[in-house]
């Protein structure tokens, strides 16, 4: 049974020998076990309750993973890339803002700088290429993001209403479509929150397998984004993540260019990958919000 420690209340650091690049870390829904690629130190802890993982050439910031991946997963229907997850965390730091995704969802309408910060997604490049079709298409897409289903007919046709009469704009109509799944108690509703939960830690894996300055690079542009939008679309309430590492691990090699010539495969499309990045950074006026 592997040993298990608990940060608890607070920010925690927890230590190890060796770079960054030399461990693999993986969210385990209870925490996150970290484990060198060399096959050894079986012994290492799960780390629950602990935000900072220091190596001796950096340190990883998990305290805000799970709720930038699921701002980005619903959204986007994408992991966060490596820029963008720290620009978040910095500032929902900043912003004292709540750990979990119901709480950031209640916290919008009262805590102006967060409803800058989550509106940004519907101001982006990246936001008007992948929703050029109107409100009801964007509402689709975020069901098949979030629930991995076709939005229903009243559901479509309420979100949609919302959106359309400037009740909620597109980013907060994406968070609260999640927010309100986490919450549903009902029989489908508990197997959509498995499903979101398994999503988000897929989700963190590819952006915490993003250890190498060539897989941080490669993954921007359309082509890299889509990738990784098909990998979480196939994940349902009941999937096993275990094998999806070795998809991960395969993936980064084609956005690195490592497996270019295996799969006959194009470099990633560049055009995309400033929006990809940038997301979510704060402009200079936000030195000044609220907190």
């Amino acid at each position: 049974m592997q040993a298990l420690v608990n940060g608890g209340a607070g920010v925690d650091l927890f230590g190890f020998a060796g770079a960054r690049a030399d461990y693999n870390i993986t969210s385990t829904g209870e925490g996150y076990a970290v484990l060198p690629k060399n096959g050894a130190g079986g012994g290492l802890p799960l780390l629950v309750g602990v935000e900072l993982l220091k190596f001796s050439d950096t340190t990883v910031n998990v305290e805000y993973d799970e709720v930038v991946q699921a701002l980005y997963v619903a959204y986007f229907g994408r992991a966060a890339d490596a820029g963008g997850m720290r620009s978040f965390q910095e500032q929902l730091a900043r912003l004292d803002a709540p750990h979990d995704i119901v709480g950031i969802s209640s916290a919008y309408g009262s805590n102006p700088a967060l409803r800058q910060l989550i509106d940004s997604f519907g101001k982006s490049a990246e936001s008007d290429a992948l929703y050029p079709d109107g409100v009801p298409a964007f509402v689709g897409a975020i069901y098949k993001n979030v629930l991995g289903r076709s939005a229903d007919a009243e559901g479509l046709a309420y979100w949609s209403n919302a959106i359309d009469s400037g009740a909620l704009s597109q980013a907060n109509a994406a968070l609260s479509i999640m927010a309100g799944a986490l919450e549903n108690t009902s029989v489908q509703g508990l197997l959509d929150a498995k499903r979101i939960d398994n999503t988000l830690a897929l989700a963190s894996d590819f952006t915490l397998a993003l250890d190498r300055p060539t897989e941080i690079a490669g993954y921007a542009g359309s082509l890299a984004a889509s990738m990784v939008r098909a990998m979480l679309a196939t994940v349902g309430a009941e999937t096993d993540l275990g094998p999806f590492q070795a998809v991960i691990k395969q993936m980064l090699a084609v956005m690195s260019g490592e497996l270019t010539a295996v799969f006959g495969a194009p470099p990633p499309d560049h055009a995309m990958s400033a929006p990809l990045q940038l997301v979510g950074v704060a402009p200079a006026a936000w030195d000044d919000a609220p907190m």
